[in-house]
């Protein structure tokens, strides 16, 4: 198959060319229907600078995408599926598979759940094989991060309407979730490796990667 039609969603800072980049954030709207305000507030420094302008494509994807049914080759989301709420979530791949074409590929990548929480375990763990005057407050630091990235907070004016993370999964929900909503040769993928051509352009990290075909 012949990737031509590629979607970035999620984009944030990482706009290459070659790519549809699509972002929901108040900032990505004001850069891409206001451009001129965008760079007057930017050179006040009203507003830091940022990596979007009027090339990004700015959707809600909480509503319905703004492509038609089967002319998407290819779809990357990075760090963008735990920003959206479960219900949400399962909107936007099931937009997904109605964009993509057939044997289309999307891939997603999130925080892996089941790793995060294994982190605090472990240590706990660890701390708990101590003795009592050993014990700290250390291992405090994941349920602060729970609580800080993944808890729904209102976000500030032109702040991401998304920041903060507000579901979260692993690979069996993933899996079992792409699934249900109808891709196949649904598969956990390694860092840069992938069926779409030029994925080290996108992809910034390594977290839980999954990969499946419309």
């Amino acid at each position: 198959m012949e990737f031509t039609c590629l979607l970035n969603l999620g984009c944030g800072h990482v706009n290459p060319d070659g790519w549809i980049n699509v972002d929901g954030s108040n900032r990505a709207w004001l850069a891409s229907k206001l451009p001129l305000v965008n760079r007057l507030l930017t050179f006040l420094r009203i507003l830091p600078s940022t990596d979007f302008s009027r090339t990004t494509t700015y959707a809600d994807l909480t509503k319905r995408f703004p492509w038609n049914d089967g002319s998407i080759d290819g779809i990357y989301m990075g760090e963008i599926l735990e920003h959206f709420t479960m219900e949400d979530g399962e909107h936007v791949l099931r937009e997904c598979h109605r964009v993509l074409k057939k044997n289309g590929v999307v891939r997603i990548r999130v925080p892996d759940n089941f790793q995060f929480w294994k982190n605090y375990l472990d240590e706990y763990t660890a701390m708990k094989q101590r003795s009592r005057s050993e014990w700290s407050q250390d291992l405090s630091r994941w349920v602060k991060m729970f609580f800080r990235d993944i808890c729904i907070r209102k976000p500030r004016l032109f702040h991401s309407m998304g920041h903060y993370h507000k579901w979260m999964y692993d690979e069996i929900s993933i899996t079992l979730l792409l699934e249900r909503i109808g891709f196949l040769d649904v598969n956990r993928m390694e860092f840069h490796k992938s069926r779409l051509p030029g994925i080290e352009r996108v992809e910034a990290r390594d977290d839980l990667i999954v990969e499946a075909v419309r």
